[in-house]
């Protein structure tokens, strides 16, 4: 472990701000695309603490070590804000199903939780989506490299 892992540092700072502001407009566009009319309450909220989390932790951890791995930290990042999302607003929406008692037992409900997640997934699969978080993501690891080495 490098000794900047557990410090703050201008690439887990840009990290951060950049994949929460990348989840907020992808929440935006979700909205907007969601088959369904429903109430998304404090959604765009976690959407970007959940950014702010995994662009700290998971992504600004791999910037300062060049342009391509800043490209990969972007596309890791992504992924574990994709999947932490999808689980826990699937493991949300479970709970809310739970309550209601629309399942018979806790395996009934975790195999729900799944299929939740999946159907999540189907809703907002629009390429426009997928390429902006994509090219998004990627140019946030480039700008938090760039900035990196620049402010060493």
């Amino acid at each position: 472990m490098r000794p900047t892992d557990r410090m703050p540092t201008v690439g887990k700072l840009i990290s951060a701000f950049g994949l929460a502001a990348l989840g907020w407009q992808a929440t935006q566009t979700v909205k907007a695309i969601w088959p369904i009319e429903e109430s998304f309450g404090h959604f765009s909220l976690f959407t970007a603490l959940l950014g702010l989390l995994v662009g700290w932790w998971v992504m600004g951890r791999r910037i300062g070590r060049g342009y391509m791995a800043a490209l990969g930290a972007g596309l890791t990042g992504l992924g574990a804000y994709l999947f932490w999302e999808f689980l826990l607003l699937s493991f949300y929406d479970m709970i809310q199903r739970s309550l209601d008692l629309r399942y018979d037992g806790p395996v009934e409900a975790i195999q729900g939780m799944f299929e939740i997640a999946f159907e999540y997934a189907q809703n907002i699969y629009y390429w426009p989506l997928i390429w902006f978080l994509v090219l998004g993501a990627m140019g946030i690891g480039l700008i938090a490299e760039f900035l990196t080495r620049r402010l060493r």
